[in-house]
């Protein structure tokens, strides 16, 4: 009999840490942000790389799709030398054709919307054209 109660406990515990540990894997630690992407005021176009990164180190990949985007970045494997994934508090920077959004925002846990612009400098040709004949 008090095997038995000792059994079912060990069974109940197993159960229970198998059922806790499934919960956090389908809940997620990796950062996903997702949300609209625009460029001077306007949905950006299809195909714009979309990529993640910490400082000059990315850490995520994907294609702008109808003015948005959604990106999956894993955590960092601490056993491994490389970095290949976020940690808590750094500061995730997406660019978009090789420009830089704003807002850049701290990593988090979960799926969470993360509007971005691009940051253009809306110089004109005539006067890029015109700043050029200065120097000839």
């Amino acid at each position: 009999m008090f095997n038995r109660k000792i059994l079912a406990f060990a069974l109940l515990s197993i159960l229970t840490l198998a059922v806790s540990s499934r919960a956090q894997f389908s809940m997620g630690t990796e950062c996903e942000p997702y949300g609209s992407i625009l460029m001077r005021g306007e949905p950006a176009s299809d195909g714009l790389a979309v990529i993640a990164y910490v400082g000059d180190i990315e850490l995520a990949r994907t294609q702008c799709s109808g003015g948005q985007y959604s990106l999956v970045i894993p955590t960092d494997d601490p056993d491994t030398p490389q970095r290949d994934g976020y940690q808590p508090g750094d500061i995730i920077t997406i660019l978009v054709g090789g420009n830089p959004t704003n807002p850049a925002f701290e990593a988090f846990a979960g799926r969470q919307r993360r509007d971005v612009e691009v940051i253009t400098l809306d110089i004109r040709f005539e006067t890029w054209g015109r700043i050029k004949a200065l120097f000839k």
